[in-house]
């Protein structure tokens, strides 16, 4: 899809101090589509998501100037804001809906809504706005303007303070977006906050289709440096099993690598070959692993993007 839109500037998150449940850390000195996050540099690989970044930035800082007579602009058609099947959204902390697509979701709260699964959208952007970093990725499914059947959406919130002192998530996304690194890093850092909340008693979370940490073909997974798999939602037969000689199409030792990468170096990237969800033939996987200690315990924590 064209992306008409040329942004005021290239900026990324500003730090904040809310709920820490997205402990992303950023750097602000990085170059335009980089984000530093935990000592991890990453790179947006798409231009169309730098872009995206830059109009939520911008919808917060007209949020932040001009308060609520910004979405008035917001919901007008054929303006940057509201383009196609993108548009720029507003809504407040207790889930009112104060500019969005859909003008008959305008003036109502909707903070139990979900998506098809039963992912609850509007307490996610939220959230995402309260979090370390004031702003984060969600995912989920949403029909596209003029359509019928759900989409994968993916969507950038950041918070914005009006002058009138109220405080808002705005936000704008794509659907079927390509997917970028921050958004495995987002997931396992958010995933490694709940297991080391909750202990094990979170795996079941992770594993739920309704929760943040399964989407598309993304799930998180979780071993104990033994090699035994502990958490893979959409392979659950791998589950309690020791994972030391399994290789990939290639011949790596991939299960082998997690734990190297994270237990050298806390965290890091590993490539490698995996079927994608319900499909058989291999694909190029890039995962992003994190090692943990809690309760005692320690995990390596990951998830992966693939490349086609």
């Amino acid at each position: 899809m064209k992306f008409p839109y040329k942004p005021n500037r290239i900026r990324h998150s500003d730090s904040g101090n809310m709920i820490p449940f997205v402990l992303i850390a950023v750097c602000l000195t990085c170059l335009p589509g980089t984000v530093r996050t935990l000592g991890q540099k990453v790179s947006y690989l798409y231009p169309e998501t730098i872009l995206l970044v830059a109009l939520v930035d911008d919808a917060s800082d007209a949020v932040s100037q001009r308060g609520e007579r910004a979405f008035t602009d917001f919901m007008r058609d054929g303006t940057k804001w509201r383009y196609g099947d993108r548009y720029t959204f507003a809504v407040d902390l207790d889930g009112n809906v104060f500019a969005h697509e859909d003008t008959a979701m305008v003036g109502k709260n909707m903070s139990d809504l979900k998506d098809p699964n039963g992912k609850p959208i509007i307490q996610w952007f939220i959230r995402k706005a309260l979090g370390f970093t004031q702003s984060g990725w969600t995912h989920y499914l949403w029909v596209k303007p003029g359509d019928t059947i759900p989409s994968w959406k993916t969507t950038y919130v950041k918070l914005a303070r009006a002058p009138s002192g109220k405080v808002y998530a705005v936000g704008s996304g794509l659907y079927d977006m390509r997917m970028e690194k921050i958004f495995a890093l987002e997931a396992v850092n958010d995933a490694a906050y709940v297991i080391r909340i909750e202990g094990l008693s979170a795996f079941d979370k992770l594993r739920d289709p309704t929760s943040e940490f399964v989407f598309k073909d993304t799930y998180i997974f979780v071993l104990d440096t033994s090699y035994t798999l502990l958490v893979n939602q959409p392979f659950h037969e791998l589950e309690g099993k020791n994972l030391y000689d399994i290789q990939d199409a290639t011949g790596k030792y991939f299960f082998r690598e997690f734990v190297q990468v994270a237990t050298e170096d806390g965290s890091g990237w590993v490539f490698y070959q995996w079927p994608k969800p319900g499909e058989t033939k291999p694909s190029n996987k890039c995962s992003y692993v994190k090692k943990i200690a809690t309760k005692g315990n320690t995990y390596i924590v990951g998830t992966g993007i693939y490349h086609d």
